[in-house]
């Protein structure tokens, strides 16, 4: 070998060996960087209102595991999912958007693997993730480095996990979604002690049918104390962010698949020891679609600037948070097409319907439910109890206006009312700049057409149906 050619293999070898050296202190560093990241673990019920915890006053369920997560960080009382079904609400969660802007706005529709994701995001930045049960996003659910189906011990994640790098945890119950069948739960739930809501009968089958969902919200809140006893008994308590939440309103007539308050608004509790102060409860309105920013900032990730998530790791340490004016959320293909938007403020919700011709048809699990049945037979009967008229409407407004202060269960729509036109105008103008802001396949209420809202399509056009009203 020439001098020459040493010099230069010496000069290339030392090049080398200083890149590996280089990249093995990066790495190093990353490593120990990823050490003092959060651990993040998500426990999401499956079709479950607010007030269905022990922690939301509900005094006749069995939930002292999330009861006492609740005591020791934050309660969100006005918590809402984007969407009130099951797989478009799972959609935002995991993309941090609105689900018709990631094209998985309808029942069983999956995100397109080239939207960016939370768990590719969290991979990158070094987490090791991991899903039990249900995700309902198969493109997303193939991301995850470790899945455990039904029969999946708890304890493998925990036990087969990488020690040197944080996790996220994805515990996706099925609980408490239908079907019912006795013995979810022990003791069972009786069912002459607990509360029916205004929008059901009051009868021995309906009592039944809570009492069902009574349980195996209970199931879902004693695997949770099992995840979270895991976190202790594993020294992980301490340095993870824990969130539970579910992901739409309970299976029953209107609620699930609607979106009335018992139809997107969810349980929402989130626990970080150190960061989060215990015995907190909020108002704020927060959309579920904001937990996908608030774990890439609690992992240190940059929130992608397309996301439509705001992250709540401000308001959950005390430190200076922008509040949401408005909550959005949408419905669309669910065993039937039934395509609505609503806007919700602080005392306001508009309720925009795209087939206002239609009566309500409950989704399919609905339908078979006894709780359906006691609705069909009683209206048959000519018994149906006056408030529930609603039921037996063949048609329903275009524009529902509910105040939500005075009117909690959404029954005087006072979209016609002299005194609400403005904010009703307010609302629709709100609606209608989301909807363009995320490419929404609907019209917006205002402004449809081009020319903006003085222009004479505007005024004279229904942006539902395409009438033109001509003042004769």
């Amino acid at each position: 070998m020439s001098f020459q050619s040493r010099r230069e293999f010496l000069k290339t070898t030392g090049y080398v060996f200083g890149a590996a050296t280089f990249l093995g202190i990066i790495r190093s560093c990353e490593r120990k960087d990823t050490r003092r990241l959060p651990n993040l673990v998500f426990l999401f019920s499956d079709d479950h209102s607010v007030p269905d915890l022990g922690c939301y006053g509900n005094q006749h369920i069995h939930t002292p595991n999330l009861d006492n997560m609740a005591a020791q960080g934050i309660r969100f009382n006005r918590a809402y999912v984007s969407s009130s079904q099951c797989s478009p609400s799972r959609a935002s969660i995991l993309t941090g958007r609105a689900p018709h802007d990631v094209h998985a706005s309808r029942l069983h529709s999956a995100v397109p693997p080239y939207e960016i994701n939370l768990v590719q995001l969290l991979k990158d930045k070094g987490y090791h993730t991991g899903a039990y049960r249900k995700v309902h996003q198969p493109n997303i659910q193939n991301d995850f480095d470790f899945y455990g189906g039904h029969g999946e011990r708890l304890t493998r994640f925990f036990d087969t996990r990488p020690e040197h790098q944080p996790f996220f945890l994805w515990f996706g119950s099925t609980d408490p979604h239908r079907s019912y069948e006795p013995g979810a739960f022990e003791p069972p739930h009786d069912p002459n002690a607990l509360m029916v809501p205004e929008f059901l009968p009051d009868t021995p089958e309906v009592r039944q049918d809570l009492a069902y969902y009574y349980d195996e919200i209970a199931r879902f809140d004693q695997e949770c104390g099992e995840i979270l006893e895991l976190l202790e008994r594993h020294n992980l308590t301490e340095n993870t962010l824990v969130v539970m939440a579910g992901d739409n309103g309970l299976p029953f007539p209107r609620a699930k698949a609607t979106l009335y308050e018992a139809g997107i608004n969810v349980p929402l509790l989130i626990r970080w020891p150190g960061r989060v102060r215990p015995e907190q409860v909020t108002e704020e309105l927060v959309s579920l679609t904001d937990l996908t920013a608030t774990w890439l900032e609690a992992a240190g990730v940059r929130i992608p600037e397309i996301m439509q998530s705001r992250s709540l790791v401000p308001l959950i340490t005390g430190n200076d948070y922008q509040s949401r004016q408005y909550i959005f959320a949408e419905r669309n293909w669910h065993d039937n097409w039934d395509p609505m938007r609503c806007a919700v403020g602080q005392r306001y919700k508009l309720i925009q319907n795209y087939r206002p011709e239609m009566r309500y048809i409950p989704s399919l699990d609905l339908q078979n439910s006894p709780s359906y049945a006691v609705i069909q037979s009683l209206e048959e009967q000519g018994n149906l109890p006056d408030r529930l008229s609603w039921y037996t409407m063949d048609s329903r407004p275009q524009v529902e206006f509910y105040n939500l202060d005075n009117d909690p269960g959404e029954w005087n729509n006072l979209a016609q009312s002299s005194e609400h036109e403005d904010p009703v105008i307010q609302y629709q103008e709100a609606l209608s700049r989301w909807m363009e802001e995320t490419h929404d396949f609907l019209p917006p209420p205002r402004g449809a057409f081009p020319g903006g809202p003085d222009s004479e399509l505007n005024k004279t056009i229904n942006p539902v149906n395409g009438i033109a009203f001509r003042n004769e």
